[in-house]
């Protein structure tokens, strides 16, 4: 099988042409899959054994991470204890409020010789990343994904929604029925799971909700629109 991979653009370097290969990760694995991975090529050791002697493998790296030790795992990787933090000259010593004990991991030698001599790869269509709005909640109504109402703060929760609110291309835009956009000005939360903001004074009617970003500062320009329709009633107008 495979290791999948997509060209993404680079950001890294200041050639624009320049694109970096991202690996397209199949799935993960836990204690368990590789259980059943062993007793599918034919083990002689029941799967209860083996996963009892994994138990005892994580146990004993455990304790001697704690003693100190520098670990090397069958040659597949190293683990080592480490600490962190800024020491206050050479007299200071260890503060739990100011430093902390960690772990440290690197792939072994082994294990990277025998994945660049071995492995295979295959190049697939990069999916990009865009903002994903999935849900309006309107205050004004208490709508979800329905009512839009002037004057009144909305809510959009989704994934990668964070834009820069100086650059005029990004933003939170209602796109009328006749393609009119409206881009909202007033921002009082801008993260990447939610945004928050003043509903403007838009003209009755179905409404377009996108979210427009350049995707950690890259140069094409992305949107993602929320799937349901918004509406503006002439109600909110005072229109009756």
């Amino acid at each position: 099988m495979a290791i999948e991979y997509a060209l993404l653009e680079n950001n890294l370097t200041p050639n624009p042409n320049d694109y970096a290969a991202h690996v397209q990760i199949t799935g993960s694995a836990d204690l368990n899959t590789i259980v059943h991975r062993i007793t599918d090529q034919g083990s002689t050791w029941s799967a209860q054994d083996i996963t009892a002697v994994l138990g005892e493998v994580v146990h004993t790296c455990e304790s001697l991470l704690l003693e100190g030790f520098r670990i090397n795992i069958g040659g597949l990787c190293e683990l080592y204890p480490r600490v962190t933090g800024v020491f206050e000259g050479a007299t200071d010593h260890f503060d739990h409020t100011r430093h902390r004990i960690d772990v440290g991991a690197s792939p072994a030698a082994y294990i990277r010789k025998l994945i660049r001599d071995n492995g295979h790869t295959a190049k697939v269509e990069a999916v990009k990343p865009i903002p994903a709005p999935i849900e309006y909640t309107d205050t004004g109504s208490g709508d979800v994904n329905g009512a839009l109402t002037p004057g009144n703060i909305g809510t959009i929760d989704g994934h990668r929604l964070k834009f820069d609110l100086a650059l005029a291309d990004e933003g939170i835009f209602l796109i009328s029925a006749n393609g009119e956009e409206t881009r909202i000005s007033v921002v009082q939360k801008n993260k990447p799971s939610q945004l928050v903001f003043l509903v403007p004074n838009v003209k009755p009617g179905d409404y377009h909700v996108e979210v427009r970003a350049h995707i950690q500062g890259g140069a094409e320009l992305r949107a993602g629109r929320l799937g349901a329709t918004l509406t503006v009633s002439r109600k909110n107008k005072g229109e009756d």
